[in-house]
């Protein structure tokens, strides 16, 4: 396989994009209520010391992805067989994300268009920016992230006049074990999905820091999305919010400046879309990497489109309904998720340690 790079800047910005899509519309869990962005901190301090992991494997394997530091710390059977866990859960997550879009192009804009239409149009633009490359993506992600950004922003603004302070308190009033709740959801949806930037370890220069580039990445999108989720809370409050499936784009249909500036949801759906479309990228590109390395192909370019393929078909399937995909999203998905985002990475960062320490000794001997 030929090697690509992306630069530092690039890659923080595919995690942002990544770490952004998926939460800018789902919201949270709702448990903990008017104190969601007490979880939200919560989560981002968990997953701090995970991501510093995670870089912890780039500097101990530079130049390799999480494929190869499977297969060189368990060994090539074994290591393919974890390598094939991933495959799956990356292949998985970028279903769930396609069946989010599906579910909202479905319930608000798209109501009498079949949901697969939506979905595999999204599914074939990122069949096309994978066969295209890690570089398009990186390069895409750092053009749109600031174009996401300043439209946030923009509507972060424009519903100042409409917050209503009263709906932060009661603080905890749910108590602890409903913030905890959703923190570990908030950790593991979206903040522990990072780990399938692994996947891409391998274009990330040996000089780049992977701690500056993955911690700018998870504390600015953290910290995003917290902003929309206390915006959703003091636009909507707390009670509605946990009967609606797309609260941001609820919260931000009641911004009228004037009766001369409405109707801009559909600008938010737009950032949910292009944040959406680089996160489904990654997760396609990920898997095809992972069948590439499993199998010994010359290039994961020759396995995208099958993949992408199974991916849409996946995301039809994968649920029954909305009310189905949202009890998987913040119940079941933070237990199915553990092992991939915390268990093996764990396992992996420890085994690393020993097999370079090992390589070392060796080397010192000879």
């Amino acid at each position: 396989m030929s090697k690509e790079t992306i630069t530092g800047g690039q890659y923080t910005s595919i995690t942002i994009m990544f770490m952004i899509s998926s939460s800018l519309f789902m919201g949270g869990a709702g448990l903990s209520g008017n104190s969601i962005w007490v979880s939200l901190l919560l989560a981002i301090t968990m997953a701090v010391p995970l991501v510093c992991i995670y870089a912890r494997l780039h500097a101990l394997f530079p130049g390799k992805n999480i494929f190869d530091m499977l297969i060189a710390v368990f060994g090539k059977v074994a290591g393919r067989v974890v390598a094939c866990s991933y495959i799956w859960y990356s292949l998985h997550l970028g279903a769930l994300v396609l069946r989010n879009f599906g579910e909202f192009s479905k319930t608000v804009p798209l109501t009498a268009t079949p949901m697969i239409v939506p979905m595999l149009c999204i599914g074939l633009l990122c069949v096309w920016a994978v066969r295209a490359g890690i570089e398009v993506i990186g390069r895409s992600a750092k053009f749109l992230v600031l174009f996401v950004l300043f439209e946030l922003f923009i509507i972060q603004i424009f519903s100042l006049p409409l917050f209503e302070y009263h709906h932060l308190l009661p603080l905890l009033d749910n108590g602890w074990n409903a913030v905890l709740s959703d923190a570990m959801s908030s950790f593991s949806f979206p903040l522990a999905e990072t780990v399938l930037l692994l996947g891409a370890f391998h274009s990330l220069p040996d000089r780049a820091s992977a701690y500056r580039v993955m911690l700018s990445g998870v504390l600015i999108s953290g910290g995003v999305i917290i902003l929309v989720y206390l915006r959703n809370m003091l636009v909507l409050g707390p009670e509605i919010i946990t009967s609606l499936y797309f609260p941001s784009y609820v919260a931000t249909s009641r911004i009228n400046i004037g009766d001369f500036l409405t109707r801009i949801e559909g600008s938010s759906a737009i950032a949910f879309v292009t944040a959406l479309v680089i996160k489904v990228s990654l997760c396609l590109y990920v898997a095809s990497i992972g069948i590439a390395k499993v199998f010994n192909l010359k290039s994961y370019r020759s396995v995208v489109l099958q993949m992408g393929l199974i991916m849409v078909y996946l995301s039809v399937f994968i649920f029954k309904d909305i009310m189905g995909m949202q009890y998987f999203a913040f119940h079941i998905y933070k237990v199915y998720a553990f092992p991939f985002q915390v268990i093996i990475p764990m396992i992996l960062w420890i085994g690393s340690e020993i097999v370079v320490r090992r390589n070392k000794n060796k080397t010192a001997v000879a």
